[in-house]
């Protein structure tokens, strides 16, 4: 299925990118069990998947988390679309992965994986968790999501 949402540099709808917006992490909800999985992490780790919670959470903020201790991940599910994303802290780095990140469209090559379905951002620091990357994948990712399910 083509994509037919916003171009991948229309990121309208997002606060986030407006030039010079800053994420409003305050806005997002403190989540006891986030709290538990991130103590795990060294500070840069949980830091970082703090910033990637708060740029998912302020986009859309319709999104459901669940911790799954087990995949050892953060999930995001969206009421429309489903499963769509997924937040994994590693030893040295965190990844947010696209559970139709293969559909997505990656002009630049920033999505890493090689699999049939799924796709990933990679991240080792807070500062390179940028709004207007992050917010146009997640933007297509539930587009793409909710019109899978509607089929």
């Amino acid at each position: 299925m083509p994509w037919t949402g916003p171009a991948a540099g229309d990121r309208t709808r997002s606060r986030l990118s407006v030039p010079g917006a800053r994420c409003h992490a305050a806005r997002v909800p403190r989540n006891p069990d986030v709290d538990d999985l991130l103590s795990e992490h060294p500070d840069a780790v949980a830091g970082t998947a703090r910033r990637v919670r708060a740029v998912l959470l302020d986009a859309h903020p319709q999104l459901a988390e669940q911790v799954r201790r087990g995949w050892h991940s953060i999930n995001y599910r969206d009421p429309a679309a489903g499963f769509v994303c997924a937040v994994f802290p590693r030893e040295d780095r965190v990844q947010l992965v696209f559970e139709h990140g293969a559909r997505l469209p990656d002009p630049d090559g920033r999505l890493t994986g090689t699999g049939r379905q799924v796709r990933a951002l990679e991240f080792t620091t807070p500062d390179e968790v940028d709004p207007a990357v992050v917010v146009p994948f997640l933007d297509h990712a539930v587009e793409l999501g909710a019109g899978l399910r509607a089929r």
